[in-house]
């Protein structure tokens, strides 16, 4: 099969951990990258052994031999950047958070529905086989019906309010750089309908959010999350039922999972080899758009739009003074 051709838009660190995960990706290259500067554009690509550079996203979108679009911009370039792809008819994988509202999503959706251009979400996390693991171990009922799950993720990011995570005119904030790794990590494994959701946040003085908890109530669980620009702690992760219980090592990095019996003796270790874990997503990603599907069955259009939903709840809930 011909060689998967993709091109990046925006020339940020992360778009060089995706080179990286593309030369481990038989059938598959990084033919160019844009950026609104040539110089950036030109410099990425030689660090990065990328072919082409633009200058501009049109020039790259316009070129015939890219297939698909890897989208490394900030949060609020997210939905420009997009419905550029799909003028141009290119499939596209973007990065979280996907859109900063729901109705932008829904938008982007719409439309590459309407076109029958493939559209995803780069949840990236979901495809490791530390997730995939635990996902094999609930469905086989292992622990049996999940009654309890929770998720936290803390870091500190800085005082500096022009910083990508912080920005809020970049769309930054806890919530939307890592709330998402826990509730769309979460809301996969538990697999059951949301029925209601509570959220809390602590904001910075510039006005994004620091740290933010979200109380869930599923269909037959309750579950949390607590993320954090503001705190330092490990990042756990478990998923409790009558049965037993897993947990997710290094979280949303895929590190590994334990499952546990019910009196918390561990009965399994699983722990993949370490590696770029964009090569799962990426493989995921070229055999839909070559299927010629328009969304994945591993971050359907529905799970990104009711995490989407949930950060709207969260913006609601705690107004910026």
């Amino acid at each position: 099969m011909e060689t998967f051709r993709f091109g990046i838009m925006g020339a940020a660190k992360i778009g060089a951990k995706f080179c990286d995960a593309v030369r481990r990706t038989p059938g598959a290259e990084v033919l160019a990258v844009s950026s609104k500067s040539q110089e950036r554009a030109e410099g990425f690509a030689q660090a990065n052994g990328v072919p082409k550079a633009y200058g501009d996203y049109r020039r790259m979108l316009a070129d015939p031999e890219i297939d698909g679009v890897y989208i490394a911009t900030t949060n609020n370039f997210h939905y420009e950047n997009m419905l550029l792809c799909l003028e141009y008819g290119k499939p596209f994988l973007c990065e979280k958070a996907f859109t900063i509202t729901k109705k932008e999503a829904e938008e982007v959706f719409q439309k590459a529905e309407e076109k029958g251009i493939f559209s995803m979400e780069a949840m990236w996390s979901r495809f490791t086989p530390a997730v995939q693991k635990a996902k094999e171990w609930i469905d086989e009922g292992k622990i049996g019906q999940i009654a309890l799950a929770n998720y936290n993720f803390c870091f500190v990011s800085g005082a500096d309010p022009s910083h990508r995570l912080n920005a809020p005119e970049l769309g930054g904030g806890a919530n939307r750089d890592i709330g998402v790794y826990a509730f769309e990590i979460l809301s996969y494994l538990v697999n059951q309908p949301l029925l209601e959701a509570k959220t809390m946040a602590v904001r910075f003085p510039f006005g994004s959010d620091g740290t933010v908890g979200m109380l869930l109530r599923f269909a037959h669980a309750v579950a949390s999350t607590q993320v954090s620009f503001q705190a330092v702690a490990p990042e756990t992760a478990w998923f409790c039922g009558e049965k037993g219980s897993i947990q997710l090592l290094g979280g949303h990095k895929g590190g590994g999972a334990i499952l546990y019996s019910p009196d918390r003796q561990e009965l399994q270790r699983f722990l993949p080899p370490e590696e770029n874990g964009f090569v799962y997503e990426i493989r995921h990603f070229m055999e839909n758009v070559r299927r010629g599907c328009l969304q994945s069955d591993i971050i359907p259009h529905k799970d990104t739009l009711l995490c989407m939903e949930l950060f709207d709840l969260c913006d609601r809930e705690n107004p910026k003074e």
